[in-house]
């Protein structure tokens, strides 16, 4: 009688561990997708704050390192096209200025940019002068595809007389020349951060090409002229292939020709309020030759006369960035002089004629 119930009990744990050793071994393993579920599940808040703060720092880093660097490379893939240049009433240490230019832009995009002071270089096979000539108000510029850039007649300070005369050489010996602008500006693009850009454009425009095809014209020599005045007028022809309207002030230049084949002056002449326009300029001129000087170096009643620029002045002053550019081009020009006296013994029988008939 008491066996039994001892019996039972074992009976009764026998069977509860084989149902428990069944559902062990029965009961379905969650797979990754599920456990990725049930995580995402109670977690889902967690992963949005990592969501929202990696986006937020992807936009800080293109807001802030990324615009920087694609706003300098649109400034740097724009490009500035000189098309016209005055500068008058120099000074010793001023010009007037008027630049007309446009701004081409490639990009989509029309950022605006802010109103800044530009230096201007000259550019040599590639290298910027170590100064800057001038410093040039560039106006605020709504950069479309092709944008107004041009300043007018700005006064503006000589920053080195050398790097301008300099400036000065290289337009009147050269067919082409390059200068570049070079500054530091804001950048604007709609509601986007201010950016700090630099500014750097080169252009590249026709010179003077040290002169070619200069010529004089209605040359008369005055035999009676009183010594030590005026025997000399005429006309210089002057081609200005260039965009540049150049004043210079009054201009003067020495006259030589090869004597025993050595050059030696013979006189000079001056050209009042020379100013250079685009396209064949006419300049009246006047001077003073020494004809006994002249005479013995004829070649069949001709004569190789080179001709140099010295002095430029205005109201007085010299204008030395000019003086440099007139003394570092040399022409030389076959005068007929056998021709020219003819001429002006003809012109000056003319006039007596002229003084007879009025005095009649």
């Amino acid at each position: 009688m008491t066996s039994s119930p001892l019996g039972h009990e074992g009976s009764t744990d026998k069977n509860f561990q084989g149902t428990n050793y069944e559902q062990q071994e029965f009961t379905t393993k969650r797979t990754f997708g599920q456990k990725a579920k049930r995580h995402c599940a109670r977690f889902w808040w967690l992963h949005l704050i990592i969501f929202c703060l990696v986006f937020l720092l992807v936009a800080l880093l293109v807001v802030y390192v990324g615009m920087p660097k694609i706003a300098q490379h649109q400034v740097d893939d724009s490009s500035l096209e000189f098309r016209e240049g005055f500068f008058l009433n120099p000074t010793a240490d001023s010009v007037q200025v008027t630049q007309n230019a446009i701004l081409h832009n490639p990009s989509m995009f029309t950022p605006t940019l802010d109103a800044f002071p530009a230096d201007l270089f000259l550019v040599t096979n590639g290298t910027y002068a170590a100064v800057s000539m001038l410093t040039l108000p560039m106006p605020g510029i709504h950069a479309r595809k092709a944008t107004n850039a041009s300043i007018e007649n700005e006064v503006i300070h000589i920053n080195d007389l050398d790097a301008l005369g300099d400036y000065a050489v290289a337009v009147m010996n050269n067919e082409n020349i390059t200068t570049a602008l070079v500054g530091r500006t804001k950048l604007h693009l709609g509601k986007l951060p201010t950016q700090k850009i630099k500014f750097n454009s080169t252009s590249t425009y026709k010179t003077l090409n040290s002169l070619k095809g200069f010529n004089t014209t209605d040359v008369l020599i005055n035999p009676l002229a009183t010594p030590g005045t005026p025997n000399l007028k005429g006309n210089a022809f002057i081609p200005n292939p260039s965009l540049l309207t150049i004043e210079m002030g009054n201009v003067s230049l020495t006259l030589s020709v090869p004597i025993k084949n050595v050059d030696t002056i013979v006189g000079n002449a001056t050209i009042l309020d020379f100013k250079l326009v685009p396209g064949d300029n006419k300049l009246p001129m006047f001077g003073i030759i020494d004809n006994s000087k002249v005479l013995p170096a004829l070649v069949g009643g001709k004569v190789n006369m080179t001709i140099i620029g010295q002095n430029s002045t205005r109201n007085g002053e010299h204008l030395t960035y000019y003086e440099k550019a007139l003394r570092s081009n040399v022409l030389v020009l076959e005068m007929n002089v056998q021709q020219i006296l003819a001429d002006s013994a003809a012109a000056a029988k003319a006039a007596a004629n002229t003084t007879t008939s009025t005095a009649t």
